[in-house]
């Protein structure tokens, strides 16, 4: 299944792109809304869905996936616990070092707001597919958002290889 051009008009997957680009800002609008309802901005956001995926992770690993620096990631931290959405404890196998772990529930009125649109969109999706469709989108979005994050380097050598 390749993307080549027909005689009779442009490559088949040129059709994916609009829906992709509506799909990223349908998207992007509902959490901007859900964030503004929740009174937190986007890295808080950012910070709880990966706590909530990694509890009990070190304030280090957030400031790796969040692309913070110390500082940055000590002040958010700071500003979900004075908001009681997360709780900082001490590693029991290192007392210098702090665990965190969200404390509200993400799938409960009113924080599941935060994927209320991923929810809705996967209800929409299985109600049309067959889970073996399903399974078969999933595959091709993880192959092709791993080939499209590529460094320039990788990307070349994928091309050439």
């Amino acid at each position: 299944m390749t993307n080549v051009p027909s005689a009779d008009g442009p490559p088949r997957a040129s059709a994916l792109n609009p829906a992709l680009i509506a799909l990223a800002e349908a998207r992007q609008a509902s959490q901007h809304e859900a964030r503004r309802s929740l009174g937190i901005g986007e890295m808080d956001a950012r910070a709880l869905a990966f706590l909530a995926q990694n509890p009990g992770s070190r304030p280090s690993a957030l400031r790796a996936h969040l692309g913070l620096t110390s500082a940055g990631v000590s002040t958010l931290c700071d500003r979900l616990i004075e908001r009681g959405t997360i709780h900082r404890d001490t590693d029991p196998s290192d007392r210098r070092a702090s665990l965190l772990t969200v404390t509200v529930d993400l799938s409960s009125s009113p924080w599941n707001r935060l994927n209320a649109f991923d929810r809705s969109l996967e209800a929409a999706l299985a109600a049309e597919a067959d889970p073996a469709t399903l399974q078969r989108i999933a595959e091709l979005l993880t192959h092709a958002l791993s080939v499209t994050t590529q460094s320039p380097e990788g990307a070349e050598s994928a091309q050439t290889g």
